[in-house]
């Protein structure tokens, strides 16, 4: 619990508490800019304490746990973005998922960390893939397109990622108006979903691409959505021209 008086000075903020403190286990209601924030407001040697969820809540935060303690902060941090469209670096929120791409390269090949056991989720028309050592290289005539991603639970239980390989809009669109498939995640699970993720939990994967050389990459677009058919999808789009040489 935080100490309401220390708290009210620190944010600058007027509380208000709608009963006498009179009991130390006696709840008591904590109203914030005319709202209640807290039906469970106790009283500890004369001292009005309050949750901290509670607190977090009233000021649309989250309690994040840190060494030696907790932190109040804003969902995402610094660079997250309340909508569906940002650039590379910033932290995108749909309600549910935190989705961030981290880096964008072009290199040559690239070696899979997960190992993969379907032959048909890499296009050999547009890849060259050796499955003694993972590598994966593309064709002549193609390059690849590497983007590095984070992704975290942004919900209150444990939840499954699903990646919509097949039946969601994740793409790589380009200065023409073209739009391209990835051709693999290396994430375990992937094709499919991720692994379970906790409430805050995070992973992070490379989505690969290969595409005509001429391809100048412009967006990624990817299907953010539980493993949970009935729930709605959010697309989001990610400009990468500013992480490109």
């Amino acid at each position: 619990m935080v100490s309401l008086s220390k708290l009210g000075m620190a944010a600058g903020i007027a509380l208000i508490l709608t009963a006498p403190a009179a009991c130390v286990w006696a709840d008591q209601n904590l109203v914030v800019n005319g709202k209640i924030a807290s039906t469970t407001v106790r009283t500890i040697d004369g001292t009005p304490y309050v949750k901290v969820s509670d607190i977090a809540k009233a000021f649309s935060m989250t309690v994040m746990k840190r060494p030696g303690g907790y932190e109040i902060a804003k969902p995402g941090g610094a660079n997250q973005v309340q909508g569906l469209q940002g650039k590379v670096g910033d932290l995108l929120f749909d309600g549910r998922w935190h989705f961030q791409v981290l880096s964008v390269s072009q290199p040559e090949a690239y070696t899979m960390k997960t190992p993969d056991d379907e032959p048909s989720s890499y296009p050999a028309d547009t890849l060259n893939f050796d499955r003694k050592t993972q590598v994966v290289r593309p064709k002549p005539g193609y390059k690849l397109v590497v983007i590095q991603c984070r992704i975290s639970n942004g919900q209150k239980s444990k939840q499954t990622f699903w990646l919509a390989a097949k039946d969601g809009n994740n793409a790589l669109a380009d200065r023409q108006g073209e739009s391209y498939a990835p051709v693999g995640y290396d994430l375990e699970g992937a094709p499919i979903q991720s692994k379970p993720l906790l409430p805050g939990a995070k992973t992070e994967f490379p989505i690969l691409f290969s595409v005509p050389q001429n391809v100048e990459p412009k967006d990624l677009i990817f299907t953010l959505r539980n493993n949970d058919f009935t729930q709605k999808r959010n697309d989001v789009r990610v400009s990468l021209t500013p992480a490109l040489p």
